[in-house]
C-alpha cells in the first residue's frame, strides 16, 4: 500500500476553506466572529439648525421593515438590503431612535424632542426600517460596505408634513469611513453601519429643516 502523502491533510483543509469562502458568494459577513468588536460607534453629524422651530418633535420608535425589502438595491448603488449585521441581538429600532433623538436634540431644530407625546399640536416622527445592515465582498480584498434605508414621515394633527426617504451606503474605502483599515470585520462592520446613519441623518435634518419653514407654528 502507497502511504499517503503527510500533507494530504493539510491540502484538503486548505481546499475546503478555500471552497467554503466561495460557496458563501459575495458576501462574506456571514463569516465574521462573534464579539470582535467594540460597541456600536458614537457617530455625531455636528448638524447645527439655522433656525429652531416653536414644535414638541416626538420621535416614534422606529418600526423594523428589514425583511421585506432584502435585496433591493439602496442609494442608487450595486449595494442591497440585507440579513447580514453585527449587532448579534442588539434592536435596530432601539438604535436608530437613539440616534434620531440625540441628533435632532443637538441639532435645536425643535424646541423640544421627547419619545412620548405630550399634547395634540406635537409633531409626530414615523420611521420604517427598510435597510440597516453590512456586506463584504470579496477574496483576498473584502470591501465592507454599511447600508441604511430609512422611510421617515412626519405628522401633525393628522396632516403629512413630510414623507420620504433617505438612504446611504457607506464603504470602507470612501471618505466618510472613519475607521481603520486594518481591523476584524466584525468591527468594520459597525463602523460602516454607524458611518452611512450618520451620513442619512445629515440630509435627513437639512431637509426637515428645509421643509419646517412652510408649517405651521
Amino acid at each position: 500500500m502507497t502511504p499517503k502523502p503527510r500533507f494530504a491533510g493539510s491540502v484538503l483543509t486548505v481546499a475546503l476553506i478555500v471552497l467554503v469562502l466561495f460557496v458563501c458568494g459575495c458576501n462574506r459577513s456571514a463569516l465574521r466572529v462573534p464579539g470582535a468588536s467594540l460597541s456600536f460607534p458614537e457617530s455625531p453629524t455636528g448638524y447645527t439648525a439655522k433656525t429652531t422651530y416653536p414644535h414638541v418633535l416626538v420621535v416614534s420608535t422606529p418600526v423594523d421593515q428589514r425583511p421585506q425589502h432584502y435585496g433591493e438595491r439602496v442609494a442608487g448603488t450595486k449595494w442591497k438590503g440585507c440579513s447580514t449585521d453585527p449587532l448579534w441581538g442588539s434592536d435596530a429600532s432601539q438604535i436608530i431612535q437613539q440616534r434620531l433623538v440625540k441628533e435632532l436634540q443637538a441639532s435645536n431644530l425643535f424646541s423640544k424632542v421627547s419619545t412620548t407625546p405630550t399634547g395634540p399640536d406635537d409633531v409626530i416622527m414615523k420611521t420604517e426600517i427598510h435597510a440597516f445592515c453590512s456586506q463584504s465582498v470579496g477574496f483576498f480584498i473584502v470591501r465592507v460596505a454599511g447600508i441604511t434605508s430609512l422611510r421617515v414621515t412626519v405628522e401633525q394633527n393628522g396632516k403629512v408634513l413630510l414623507d420620504r426617504k433617505f438612504e446611504k451606503v457607506v464603504t470602507d474605502a470612501d471618505k466618510e469611513y472613519t475607521g481603520s483599515q486594518v481591523t476584524f470585520l466584525e468591527q468594520a462592520m459597525k463602523v460602516t453601519m454607524a458611518d452611512s446613519l450618520r451620513e442619512l441623518l445629515k440630509d435627513m435634518l437639512k431637509q426637515t429643516e428645509a421643509d419646517a419653514k412652510s408649517w405651521s407654528s
